[in-house]
């Protein structure tokens, strides 16, 4: 509910800011679709393995664009499917303010949740049952504002840099360097992205870290410095025809040691993978 109260003042603002601007095209365009999808994920946090692993589930699918708001949904970039990370219906999407656009660049505000909250209770609440859990407190989602820069250096190659600050939670900073390529292969677009991301130590140490209080055996006290993660991807889209698509792809991440020394995670890689069918209105 607070990300919610916060998207909405962050888009108050927004337009309030734009009343200067000069006159934008006013249509809006929109897609929404509803899929069943199968997931599995091997995560960082080896007590968050998805206990869904393997069923399938419900998701749905929504952009927009409107004069220089825009919305969009993160499978194509991140390999992951939309709403799996802990079987939200509709799961977190990045809502945008264009600031400048044209054919091959456009900077834009942007604002996401990029971190699942967890914890014993948290847990508790998504099905999984963990000891290991135990005695922490729990991480909270974030809210991480921030400015992206895309340049697209050819019709079917992307590269876009973005900073992002959380406001919520830990109160850290990411930075992102993304690249992007489609390609076609027979009646399959395919979807290659690499994204190599900067995390401060206030979000590494807040996620990952271990504090004096919750130091259990087995558990010893923990405090990193910054960290980084490289993640691949490869998503394919099929059409079956004019509304109904298949979609399915892979992700894998590689941590630096700020986060696999952890007592909270475990070894290299964290891996991602999932196969969707959808109905595109």
């Amino acid at each position: 509910m607070k990300k919610l109260w916060l998207l909405l003042l962050y888009g108050f603002l927004l337009t309030i800011s734009s009343i200067s601007l000069a006159e934008e095209e006013s249509a809006f365009n929109w897609q929404f679709g509803v899929g069943v999808g199968v997931s599995h994920n091997r995560n960082l946090l080896p007590a968050m393995d998805s206990p869904r692993n393997g069923i399938p589930q419900l998701q749905l699918l929504f952009d927009f664009e409107y004069k220089n708001w825009f919305a969009e949904t993160p499978s194509l970039r991140s390999g992951q499917l939309f709403g799996v990370r802990s079987g939200r219906l509709l799961d977190d999407f990045t809502l945008g303010y264009r600031l400048s656009n044209s054919e091959r660049h456009n900077l834009a505000l942007i604002m996401a949740s990029y971190h699942d909250g967890f914890g014993y209770s948290v847990a508790s609440g998504d099905g999984i049952s963990s000891s290991k859990l135990e005695g922490l407190h729990n991480r909270e989602s974030d809210f991480m504002p921030g400015l992206r820069y895309q340049f697209y250096t050819t019709d079917n190659q992307l590269l876009s840099l973005q900073v992002n600050k959380d406001i919520t939670t830990h109160h850290g900073d990411m930075l992102r360097l993304f690249y992007g390529f489609r390609f076609e292969q027979h009646n399959w677009d395919l979807y290659f992205n690499s994204e190599l991301s900067w995390y401060s130590a206030k979000l590494v140490n807040y996620y990952y870290g271990v504090t004096a209080a919750e130091v259990r055996s087995g558990r010893p006290q923990y405090q990193s410095g910054s960290g980084w993660r490289w993640h691949n991807g490869l998503v394919g889209v099929y059409p079956l025809n004019k509304h109904w698509i298949t979609e399915l792809g892979a992700g894998i991440n590689w941590y630096t040691q700020a986060f696999t020394d952890s007592p909270l995670t475990r070894n290299n890689p964290e891996v991602v993978s999932f196969v969707l069918i959808r109905y595109v209105f």
